[in-house]
């Protein structure tokens, strides 16, 4: 890495990635069906909330990923946010750990109990008979949000996808590559071991994956173990 007095130098990496090293992996994605429902629901919270309430409602996605995460361990991702309203969860499976994914039935009960806790949120808010007609409808208005929310869609199921074809086409299934690809490497590394060396100096670097929050996803990623790093800095200590 160059040093603060070497900032006008540029280094190049470049890498590529074996198709055949992805044979044994298995991808499958799930689409979200419910992103318009939530998206009408949160516009119409905020025109029935007070109107000294002027931020806007956003549904806690996160709440949901990190519920969808703790309870199916093998998912990568949950439902993330990838454009155009599109919001997909990914699984990745190897021969070691095969790919077993929750069903869309299941999904779809922890689903019915988020939005159920996330509407209690509202209570006590703005005009109670207008809130509570948005979250689950009074009198003749039906179809609200939590009746819209119980209806599960049809033909909603996991899609397979061949890594070889993210491969190939990184911009493949709306760029699912970008999402997919770092998730398969760290499948692919779960368990290994590397040896960094440095003069005499050997680091055996075990890998494990691990789910955690970065850049505004919990996801996954890859570390290492703790070890101890001598190094100098930029004033010689």
């Amino acid at each position: 890495m160059p040093k603060k007095s070497d900032s006008d130098s540029l280094l190049l990496a470049r890498m590529t990635l074996r198709e055949d090293a992805l044979n044994n992996l298995q991808i499958a994605v799930l689409q979200f069906p419910f992103a318009e429902i939530i998206a009408d629901f949160s516009n119409s919270m905020e025109e029935v909330l007070s109107p000294n309430r002027k931020k806007k409602v956003y549904a806690p996605y996160r709440q949901l990923n990190n519920g969808l995460l703790a309870c199916v361990s093998t998912l990568t991702y949950g439902f993330e946010y990838f454009g155009q309203g599109d919001y997909r969860a990914l699984a990745v499976g190897t021969d070691e750990n095969p790919l077993r994914v929750p069903t869309p039935e299941q999904i779809h009960e922890l689903v019915i109990i988020w939005a159920q806790e996330w509407t209690k949120q509202f209570t006590g808010k703005g005009k109670a008979d207008q809130v509570a007609s948005v979250c689950v409808g009074v009198a003749r208005r039906r179809h609200r949000f939590l009746e819209k929310i119980e209806m599960i869609p049809p033909n909603w199921y996991w899609q397979p996808i061949l890594p070889e074809n993210l491969i190939q086409n990184i911009n493949a299934e709306k760029g699912l590559g970008f999402q997919a690809i770092p998730s398969l490497l760290a499948t692919i590394l779960h368990g290994k071991t590397c040896v960094i060396r440095s003069g005499q100096r050997e680091q055996e670097i075990q890998w494990r994956k691990a789910q955690g929050n970065g850049s505004g996803r919990t996801g996954l990623f890859l570390v290492s173990q703790p070890f101890l790093a001598l190094y100098l800095d930029d004033n010689g200590k």
